[in-house]
């Protein structure tokens, strides 16, 4: 079998990459090993209830911001129902007695904290400024026509931790915090996450703050209904286990049931690692192949999903961080815990409400259990999850007292869960890890070493929904050729 172009991999920018490419006139085949598509942005029923793995919220969605402007270019903006949260409380942070509501605006996030912190005005004057002044010279964030841009890929800016970078800011703590906290957003902490893309990850949350009516399986469906009618084939419960080459370029994938596709291009919007596995040794370098292998992956997450018997009257249509104060013995550690409450306003039905949480956690915490298959971990499994997720409940009725008596069913996820749908290594969130020590060149790249296969993802250059649609955009420009994408979707 032929095709102009073959896409491994049908999680969010695979989709997104089949519809960019497939506007060429290409034609497209997109290989996914799992039964359905969506990567983490995949849900599942238990009983009436569906649940979101991955989708929380996306920001950017005004006209003129980047998410608004790739969903309008891929003609998907208007299948979708967005719901904005909260104007005045969109993300709430807290830590102890400590409080701070993020607006959905990042005009209104100025004066919020201003009034917050009165006597903190230099710093945060100068954070925002400093945010602006990244973002602005970002070409998939900014998108605005006439602006010489350099590589995205570059980063050429202040380098460090954001934690280097707010300590030497200011010395109130709170403040500090309530800032810091914000790099859950890239699965890392403080002295791990890179300034420039905490900047960029902290301000697309902004612009607006808001769900989607459906989750994120209304998104994945608005991408797959665009690509079918570009004429893109979708083949599912196909796992790619070879990508054959001649010299520097790759010629065809073949499959697990033996199937051999044949194609000019090759994308790889999959796990890095994965996709350099399937290259045979002598089409790449030893030390490429190393390096790409030995890199160190994101965390993976402990997820908790409740059905609800009644709504929560205490909790509002908003996201919540909490950091709270571990007992002496508690493991494995929670450091943040993630609480999504889906708005009211939703109309696909759901069968009731539903609270999702998610905690980051490493994957060696579970790896003894890693090689056995998903429902026969064994009791001592069963108890760590379930101790888990006792102490997220209790961290939660903190703030949401009438909780405990209003779940009607929970359910659990650790990295192995992940790990088995959406085929990360070892259930990595967000792929390889943006962490300070792997940027720049030192990340894998959209263009590698073999010259008609690219890669795309969230382990290029930004995680989160907003970064995988930039490296999708990104990755497709540079197959392309010339800026005709980027003048299409800019302003």
């Amino acid at each position: 079998m032929n095709a102009d172009a073959v896409i491994i991999g049908a999680g969010l920018s695979g989709l997104v990459d089949a519809i960019l490419l497939a506007e060429t006139g290409r034609r497209i085949i997109v290989i996914e090993q799992h039964a359905i598509p969506g990567g983490y942005l995949q849900q599942f029923r238990r009983g009436r209830t569906v649940f979101d793995v991955g989708f929380h919220y996306m920001g950017s969605t005004l006209p003129g911001r980047p998410m608004r402007q790739f969903l309008e270019h891929l003609q998907v903006w208007p299948r979708l129902r967005i719901l904005p949260f909260p104007e005045d409380a969109a993300i709430e942070v807290i830590s102890g007695p400590n409080r701070f509501a993020y607006p959905a605006r990042f005009d209104r996030f100025h004066e919020k904290a201003l009034a917050a912190w009165p006597g903190e005005r230099a710093a945060i004057d100068r954070f925002v400024a400093d945010v602006d002044g990244i973002c602005s010279r970002f070409k998939w964030f900014a998108l605005r026509r006439g602006v010489e841009y350099g590589s995205p890929l570059d980063l050429q800016w202040p380098g460090g931790s954001f934690a280097d970078y707010i300590e030497g800011a200011t010395e109130d703590a709170w403040l500090r915090e309530a800032l810091s906290l914000q790099t859950f957003n890239l699965g890392l902490l403080p002295s791990e996450a890179p300034w420039v893309k905490h900047a960029l990850a902290f301000r697309s949350n902004f612009d607006r703050t808001s769900r989607i009516d459906g989750g994120g399986g209304a998104l994945v469906k608005a991408l797959l209904e665009r690509g079918r009618e570009l004429g893109v084939e979708y083949r599912f419960r196909s796992e790619v286990v070879g990508i054959a080459c001649e010299g520097r370029m790759a010629r065809a994938v073949t499959t697990a049931n033996g199937e051999r596709i044949d194609a000019d291009l090759f994308v790889a919007a999959c796990h890095p690692k994965v996709a350099v596995r399937c290259i045979p040794e002598e089409s790449l370098p030893a030390i490429f192949r190393e390096r790409i292998l030995a890199m160190k992956d994101s965390r993976g997450a402990f997820q908790l999903f409740l059905a609800l018997s009644a709504p929560l009257s205490s909790i509002g249509s908003t996201c919540v961080m909490i950091r709270g104060e571990e007992e002496a013995g508690d493991w494995p550690p929670l450091d943040v815990i993630l609480v999504t409450y889906p708005c009211g306003e939703e109309k696909t039905p759901r069968g009731g409400p539903r609270l999702e949480a998610m905690a980051y956690m490493d994957w060696d915490i579970f790896a003894s259990w890693g090689d056995r298959p998903s429902g026969r971990r064994g009791e001592d499994y069963e108890r760590l999850k379930q101790e888990i997720a006792r102490r997220m409940i209790a961290r939660m009725r903190r703030i949401i007292p009438e909780l405990p008596d209003a779940i009607a069913e929970a359910y659990t996820a650790t990295p192995l869960t992940d790990a088995w749908y959406t085929r990360n290594e070892h259930g990595a969130v967000f792929g390889v890890s943006h962490d300070v020590e792997q940027q720049g060149t030192a990340r894998p790249q959209p263009r590698m070493r073999l010259k008609n296969l690219y890669f795309t993802g969230h382990s290029i250059t930004m995680p989160g929904i907003c970064g995988v649609f930039i490296n999708a955009f990104d990755t497709c420009e540079m197959i392309r050729g010339g800026d005709d994408l980027f003048r299409a979707v800019a302003t």
